[in-house]
């Protein structure tokens, strides 16, 4: 998800998330609202080479409820 569209999702009061075609709820109070981040997901290999950036990204979710992280590739 881009910055614009969640933007927009922020303007609009919509917290609820769909990844592979289901919706995410909290896997450990069952909440549905989040707030979302983007976490690098460094390998030795490349950090050796000093190459971080080339490394791939995940998607994290910050439940508004009790801060569960849920995280997705």
């Amino acid at each position: 998800m881009g910055f614009l569209e969640s933007f927009n999702r922020g303007l609009s009061g919509d917290d609820g998330y769909a990844f592979a075609g289901r919706q995410v709820a909290c896997s450990h109070c069952g909440g549905s609202a989040f707030n979302e981040r983007s976490a690098q997901l460094n390998t030795m290999g490349l950090t050796f080479l000093d190459l971080d950036w080339a490394n791939r990204s995940a998607t994290v979710l910050v439940c508004k409820d009790c801060g569960h992280l849920e995280w997705f590739l």
